[in-house]
């Protein structure tokens, strides 16, 4: 799939016009060590503005591998193996391709963007300890989940079909979202995250497929069950210096390893340190795994990564395209297969 970075995107700017992106005032109560503390917003809120990026989280595996057990970071040789294989992806095309001509990850620099550091932790899940997705329950394991309505990457393009039309393909294939929590989990590009506030509301844009939130504060009832959307419905509130948003509401068309409009996220989202966001998000479905869990993304504020660009993803969706025509390409080739082996 092609996407063309030609400017800031529209929902920037439609973001931009609906909530007042302020600069930091007085600092706040929390503090983050060696004297930092949470700035705050002119009218006294934690200040969480700024763009943000997971690039240095990209190598992170979702789930711990198995032989780690309950152990959250790396050691600093894994460290240095990482980082490692972080460089051998990041070369240039050729060279790779010279060097590893057979190796599927070898690509060119723009598929890979990492940070300048590399994480030591060894999943994003943080609970259950084990690092690991919790059991399903029984009745999730004989669920049928429609593959059009998976989230993320799953199935889809990534799948064996069939491809008969755009509703074979998954939602991100067909540029129409990653979904909740997906989104938030680093992939091979485009990690950033912008946060904007203003009294009463935040704002959060995605940089990946042209996503975007506006989260009220101000107390107001969440919608009816029966209206469900493809981000869920958004409440937050403040706890000291922690952004907590509940999320309900989802769309019965998305899904979630398994779980589809049943699933409740709790979002807490907490600066850190003054280059640092911390998103927390609790995952709860009880008729689909046996207890909750929770993952964790740790933004950080790069110099480099300074502006949100534009994600044309239905402008640049060729690959969708390219699938369909393959395969009704496939199925003219086995039709004339079968008459040419009909009239012998």
């Amino acid at each position: 799939m092609v996407h063309r970075r030609l400017g800031p995107s529209g929902a920037a700017l439609a973001l931009a016009a609906l909530v007042l992106l302020a600069p930091a005032g007085a600092a706040g109560q929390g503090n983050g060590g060696d004297g930092w503390t949470v700035p705050q917003t002119p009218w006294g809120d934690p200040d969480l503005q700024g763009i943000w990026t997971t690039d240095w989280e990209r190598s992170v595996p979702f789930e711990r591998p198995v032989e780690l057990g309950e152990r959250a970071d790396l050691s600093a040789e894994e460290i240095a193996a990482r980082a490692e294989r972080e460089s051998i992806l990041l070369a240039d095309n050729k060279e790779d391709r010279n060097r590893r001509p057979d190796d599927p990850e070898a690509g060119p620099e723009h598929w890979y963007e990492f940070g300048d550091r590399t994480s030591p932790r060894t999943s994003l899940i943080v609970d259950p300890p084990d690092g690991r997705v919790p059991p399903l329950t029984l009745g999730a394991r004989s669920r049928y989940i429609d593959p059009s309505s998976r989230l993320g990457f799953v199935g889809g393009s990534m799948g064996d079909g069939p491809f008969d039309g755009p509703e074979d393909l998954h939602l991100a294939d067909r540029c129409i979202t990653r979904g909740l929590p997906q989104t938030w989990y680093p992939s091979a590009y485009n990690n950033g995250f912008q946060i904007i506030q203003s009294p009463g509301y935040v704002a959060l844009l995605y940089e990946r497929l042209h996503e975007h939130r506006i989260i009220p504060l101000d107390g107001r009832d969440p919608l009816t069950p029966a209206i469900g959307q493809w981000f869920g419905d958004s409440r937050g509130r403040w706890e000291g210096d922690t952004l907590v948003v509940e999320v309900t509401n989802f769309s019965d068309r998305t899904n979630f390893r398994g779980a589809g409009a049943t699933r409740r996220l709790i979002e807490r989202y907490t600066r850190v340190d003054a280059e640092t966001v911390r998103v927390e998000i609790t995952i709860d479905d009880p008729t689909t795994w046996t207890r909750p869990w929770t993952t964790v993304v740790n933004g950080i504020h790069d110099p480099d990564y300074w502006q949100v660009f534009e994600y044309a993803c239905h402008e640049g969706n060729y690959g969708m395209r390219n699938i369909l025509s393959a395969a009704r390409n496939l199925e003219k080739q086995a039709a004339e297969r079968a008459a040419a082996e009909g009239g012998r």
